[in-house]
């Protein structure tokens, strides 16, 4: 069959063949083609890579047609004014090939930033059918980054680590990008990379001199990719100059290189605390807490300078005389630690100056201990460590210790039933199986375990129907503003009336209702009514207490003045961006 077939093409080409041979075919005139005919190359690139080290491209510009000199007029297309294009160009006379030579200002390039232009020959005399008249072509300052290697990428927000391949700028060898940190949980817009600058003492940025060394900037939002299902937004990771609470280079402080690596420029481990904001939302403020987000670079060997110390309790000895027990933890690149106590109500950054002076006067571990503190009287103090390895502070640390003699009277106290308080607050939930005792000969309760871990305590006078609650520590600390603490809102405001906010028993719930505010000492954070159920014990007869009034409870701030801008219970914030 295919021995047919093929014998079938070969006698039909045959036919046709005769059929063009005809004689009609020597009366054909084919076209001519007059004038120059200056044309484009179809082999001409449609890109080039520009640079500050020249400020011209060289187009050529061909033609058919050479026995004479000509001028060809031009024109251009370039709408954003970037490049500047001759009107004409000369061919001499036998010149095949002339040169348009296309410059721009090397002042305006930026690195990655795309420029188009379209070159035309402005007359239709010169031009050629065979050629093309017209030639578009673009043209960028690449990037000048070498891949460093691959780090890692831990969020502390979202709750992962990834690898990241890390690259360094290798004009501006304190810009880095890093490529894919959120694949974990990018949902499809993640951008490509997050670019990094690290500044000094001097540099200019966001229209603020820079104070210090070492901080670490970035200009262009970050879109994670993760979308969140309730707000219907995509996350992004902002710095903390984008908004109005944070602006000033002031609150940058926790966006910063921690080690470099032996070269002095290329940084080991970076923090960042960005704002996760979501466009015309809202989002999580975390500009004011560190470790956020972590980035180690490739080559890195992390060294574990890790330092904690923690209050453990009083210890008293057989001669009655009490410590403050405290536990220093070291990790195992640390070489040794100094430590001392401040008096009562000592400065811990005074203590920490005091000791740098004079090194040697003060006590060291070389591991994990514990160590026994003299204390001879009930108050708070601060328990300062400072960490060294290859003669240098590595690490340093502050414990906050309430301190409790043992020669202090305590009243003895019962317990009279156990109950579940409902935090509003500061925190929110209940928090049920908590006990409740009674101070004997006493108006004041305790109520044991409460917030923090910690003793509430208040006093409640059944023939008033009154309780009252002093300020107190409740157990945690607020970012940066140091300890919380509660009371009643008179106690807090003495301009507030209990009338206002009252404190109340009702035995027909069984309940106490607290009006509590929290502030630390910077001010005011939250207020509000709280209430604590009581189940009593059989043994102990429930209190009874006077017919109490029915208060509508209404929240308000107290004081413009006193308040902080946020209160750690409300993770959310609706601050707007002002850039």
């Amino acid at each position: 069959m295919k021995t047919y077939y093929y014998n079938l093409f070969i006698a039909l080409m045959a036919v046709v063949g005769l059929t063009a041979c005809s004689d009609n075919d020597d009366d054909y005139q084919w076209a001519t083609v007059t004038g120059n005919q200056v044309y484009f190359s179809n082999q001409l690139p449609s890109s080039y890579s520009i640079s500050k080290s020249t400020n011209t491209i060289t187009i050529p510009i061909n033609r058919v047609k050479t026995d004479e000199a000509i001028t060809v007029n031009l024109t251009h297309t370039d709408g954003s004014g970037f490049f500047n294009v001759p009107s004409s160009v000369s061919f001499a006379q036998g010149e095949s090939e002339a040169q348009i030579t296309v410059s721009y200002d090397v002042d305006s390039l930026v690195y990655d930033e795309r420029h188009n232009d379209t070159l035309s020959i402005a007359s239709a005399d010169y031009t050629t059918i065979y050629g093309a008249s017209t030639y578009s072509f673009s043209a960028m300052m690449p990037s000048p980054y070498k891949l460093l290697g691959k780090g890692t990428l831990t969020d502390g927000f979202f709750g992962f680590t990834t690898t990241v391949d890390i690259y360094q700028n290798t004009e501006q060898t304190n810009v880095f990008r890093i490529f894919k940190g959120y694949d974990p949980v990018d949902d499809g817009n993640q951008d490509e990379y997050l670019q990094l600058t690290i500044l000094k003492a001097g540099d200019v940025v966001a229209g603020q001199t820079i104070a210090k060394d070492n901080l670490v900037y970035w200009g262009d939002d970050f879109n994670t990719g993760y979308h969140h299902p309730t707000y219907d937004a995509d996350v992004l990771v902002c710095h903390p100059y984008g908004f109005s609470s944070t602006k000033d280079q002031s609150m940058w402080s926790y966006n910063y290189v921690v080690e470099y690596q032996a070269d002095g420029v290329t940084p080991g481990e970076i923090h960042l605390a960005p704002f996760y904001y979501m466009n015309g939302v809202g989002g999580w403020n975390n500009t004011q807490n560190d470790g956020i987000i972590t980035i180690i670079f490739p080559g890195f060997d992390k060294k574990d300078y890790t330092l904690d110390v923690e209050y453990l309790g009083r210890l008293t000895d057989t001669e009655d005389a009490d410590f403050a027990q405290v536990s220093i933890g070291m990790g195992e690149d640390l070489e040794y630690v100094k430590y001392a106590m401040t008096d009562i109500d000592g400065d811990a950054q005074a203590l920490y100056e005091t000791m740098m002076a004079d090194l040697d006067s003060y006590p060291q571990v070389t591991k994990t201990s514990a160590v026994n503190m003299p204390v001879e009287k009930t108050g708070k103090y601060q328990f300062v460590a400072i960490g060294f390895a290859g003669g240098e502070e590595v690490a340093a640390v502050a414990e906050t210790i309430r301190f409790t003699s043992s020669h202090d009277f305590a009243p003895s106290f019962e317990p009279v039933g156990t109950g579940t308080f409902t935090y509003t607050q500061y925190w929110e939930g209940d928090d049920p199986g908590l006990t409740i005792s009674k101070a004997q000969g006493t108006n004041t309760y305790r109520i044991s375990h409460w917030g923090g871990d910690v003793n509430f305590d208040f006093t409640w006078d059944p023939a008033t129907n009154k309780c009252t609650v002093g300020e107190q520590f409740i157990g945690t600390q607020y970012s940066s503003y140091g300890d919380v603490f509660v009371s009643d809102v008179p106690t807090y405001d003495p301009d507030e009336s209990y009338d206002k906010y009252p404190c109340f028993y009702d035995p027909a719930t069984k309940t106490f209702t607290f009006n509590l505010a929290y502030y630390v000492s910077a001010g005011f954070l939250t207020a509000g009514a709280e209430t604590f159920v009581v189940e009593w014990d059989a043994a102990a007869a429930a209190p009874s207490a006077r017919p109490v009034n029915k208060y509508l409870f209404t929240q308000k701030h107290l004081s413009v003045k006193k308040m902080l801008r946020n209160s750690d219970k409300v993770k959310f914030s609706v601050e707007k961006r002002v850039k």
